[in-house]
């Protein structure tokens, strides 16, 4: 816990809540996965035993209810429940890209960020400071220090996260 404190600590409070956005679309990303997941079994148990659409409360009452879509009997219903699964699918795959472009971005605006405040950092000490420091060591460092925070630290605890969330869900 000392560790997400600290790099919770290194975050502006804007930068934050940008990570609390990304958490929450991390969240709806493992549920619409675990959700496009678990839409397949009652398809494939459709396409087994199209009997099921008249036992199952629920099959039944999307079978009646998708009659005013254009379905007209169980082969139809077949049709339409396979695009609803696959359209889910791929409405999931899209949320689940969109929410790794924006933990890549997030995580790289930290490697930008974390230097940026290293450099503001170094250039308020003295002149007399710089005297006696090694430019090259300092530009390396800044460099070296931000990425090793962000890509050994924030980046695979953001991914902990979301793969965390995905086995929850």
């Amino acid at each position: 816990m000392s560790i997400l404190k600290k790099i919770i600590f290194l975050l502006t409070p804007n930068e934050q809540k940008q990570l609390f956005f990304l958490l929450m679309m991390i969240i709806i990303m493992a549920l619409l996965e675990a959700l496009g997941v678990a839409s397949i079994m009652p398809f494939i148990a459709v396409l087994t035993n199209p009997d099921l659409v008249n036992d199952n409360k629920i099959l039944n009452y999307m079978f009646i209810s998708s009659k005013a879509l254009g379905v007209k009997d169980i082969d139809d219903f077949l049709l339409f429940l396979g695009l609803v699964v696959f359209f889910f699918i791929v409405a999931s795959i899209a949320f689940k890209s969109v929410t790794t472009f924006f933990q890549l971005k997030f995580v790289n605006m930290q490697e930008y960020s974390i230097s940026k405040r290293l450099i503001k950092s170094y250039l308020s000490h003295s002149y007399s400071w710089f005297l006696n420091q090694d430019s090259s060591d300092l530009g390396k460092s800044i460099l070296s220090e931000a990425e090793i925070v962000v890509h050994n630290g924030l980046q695979p605890f953001i991914n902990l996260i979301a793969q965390f969330a995905v086995v929850i869900a």
